[in-house]
């Protein structure tokens, strides 16, 4: 599907909405023969903007979404909003990736006369994968400037000689903005590119991810020819395989390269920002002796040298310093409480009355000739209740 204007109007705007769009050119014919989803200009005019709206994109074996112009017109925007993901993969032959992009595309003798502006590309999905060949750019092969690629996502995966590129061949290069949320992983070839040719300056490249992850001889590039290298400004929490190097050629040293190079101009600059947090800031070095144990332990009270100390249970030492707490240990009471469980017999007190004296009224004497005292009438001595006071446990 496409919109395309032949002579000097302009070309229309394309807006897409569906659940699911799937681009593909498998079973096509060899030659220029491709699935498209396009707006595009081939005369003077300006190409329209396309817009896509949908749940999931698929763009596959050497298909493409573009806003591009092929003579001597502007190309348009091109916005995607993806609300799951976008798969780009394939290609149909050397000449044909898949791709999702803008461009200025002159053919024959239009490029030395062409000073169209290639517009831009704007993506807005979760998940970005990009593989197999395939790329996502904006270009231009005039005289004119690139765009800018702007990417919103949380994961952005490149994998299999996959690019993502604004590259110029005469004019003034390309910008990339990346912002991720999770993570960028590029390998197996795969590259970021803000090249220039000619004397064009190489564009600014702007990554913004917690982690970067460069493998496999993956690269991220900002290099021009006559003209100034680009500036790379990256801010994350880390880097994993990528390292700055001042290379021209890196995609053909098998290293994972962050360059912005020129070979006749001055280099661009590199700057990582590292918005990690620092392990060691806010510690404290603890002393290697925290406290004396000869001063955790009680002398006790010198009159008893029988203590003892008894750990049992769940929650207790272990049978040595290198072995965790046995789990399977159960808890048991160790205590001789026989003592607590004697029972005393019991006996009862009773208290003896007082004896009452009694005068004397007569005497006489006994059978042993001794003189005894006789009273008339002589007091009975009656023992008193038993109550509950004179019963004493022992």
């Amino acid at each position: 599907m496409a919109a395309r204007p032949y002579a000097s109007g302009s070309g229309g705007d394309v807006t897409v909405k569906a659940d699911t769009i799937q681009v593909t050119s498998a079973g096509a014919p060899t030659g220029n023969y491709f699935s498209l989803l396009s707006t595009a200009s081939f005369g003077f005019g300006d190409a329209g903007n396309l817009l896509i709206d949908t749940r999931k994109l698929s763009v596959q074996t050497g298909s493409r979404v573009s806003a591009s112009s092929i003579v001597l017109g502007n190309a348009g925007s091109l916005t995607v909003n993806a609300s799951e993901s976008i798969d780009v993969s394939g290609i149909k032959d050397a000449l044909n990736p898949s791709y999702i992009g803008t461009a200025v595309r002159p053919v024959g003798s239009y490029a030395q006369l062409s000073r169209a502006n290639s517009g831009n590309t704007t993506i807005n999905t979760p998940v970005l994968n990009i593989s197999d060949g395939a790329t996502v750019f904006v270009e231009n092969l005039g005289f004119g400037t690139a765009g800018t690629l702007q990417i919103n996502a949380n994961t952005l995966k490149l994998d299999n000689n996959a690019s993502i590129s604004a590259s110029t061949t005469a004019g003034e290069g390309g910008n990339i903005d990346l912002r991720l949320r999770n993570i960028l992983l590029m390998r197996h070839d795969s590259f970021i590119s803000a090249e220039a040719g000619g004397s064009g300056n190489g564009g600014n490249i702007t990554i913004d991810s917690p982690i970067i992850t460069g493998l496999e001889n993956s690269d991220i590039i900002a290099n021009a020819v006559k003209g100034r290298g680009g500036n790379i400004q990256i801010a994350t929490q880390g880097i994993i395989g990528l390292k700055y190097s001042n290379l021209l050629n890196p995609k053909e040293v098998p290293t994972n390269d962050i360059t912005a190079s020129s070979q006749f101009n001055v280099s661009g600059t590199v700057q990582i920002n590292n918005i990690g947090v620092d392990p060691n800031s806010g510690l404290v070095e603890l002393p290697e002796n925290v406290t004396d144990p000869s001063q955790q332990i009680a002398s006790g009270c010198s009159a008893n040298q029988g203590s003892r100390f008894v750990a049992t249970g769940r929650g207790g030492i272990p049978q040595n310093p290198n072995q965790h707490v046995a789990n399977n240990r159960t808890w048991s009471d160790i205590r001789d409480i026989s003592a607590y469980r004697k029972t005393g017999s019991v006996t009862a007190q009773i208290s003896l009355s007082s004896e009452t004296l009694v005068q004397a009224t007569s005497w006489h004497r006994n059978t042993q000739g001794k003189i005894q005292l006789v009273a008339n009438k002589s007091s009975a001595s009656m023992r008193q209740a038993l109550t509950c006071t004179d019963v004493i446990k022992s």
